[in-house]
């Protein structure tokens, strides 16, 4: 069981493929503090991604969602990567006017 997911979109420049992406909380070393971030680290793509980003975002929808209990979506603003090498990350997310962004 993951702790905390979150799924957001991975965009494949290189390929121009979207690729829902699994995260999970992996909490910081040290003390726990009221004002501590909390980081997530990527668990996983959809390895062959998508031709449309739609297409993405209903698999996420139709799939990821009733597969991961507590889930939540960072949909707002894609991930932007190259294409090159194997797309692991870790991320900190915010909720911005109600919506969940990655902000790193």
């Amino acid at each position: 069981m993951l702790l905390n997911p979150i799924v957001a979109i991975l965009h494949n420049n290189k390929e121009n493929r979207w690729h829902p992406i699994i995260f999970a909380e992996s909490p910081l070393p040290g003390p726990d503090t009221p004002d501590k971030p909390v980081r997530h680290r990527s668990k996983g793509h959809h390895t062959a991604g998508f031709e449309s980003r739609a297409e993405a975002v209903t698999n996420i929808n139709e799939k990821l969602v009733p597969e991961l209990p507590g889930v939540r979506l960072a949909l707002e603003a894609d991930l932007e990567w190259d294409g090159d090498g194997i797309p692991a990350s870790t991320t900190f997310f915010a909720e911005i006017s109600g919506k969940l962004v990655p902000v790193l």
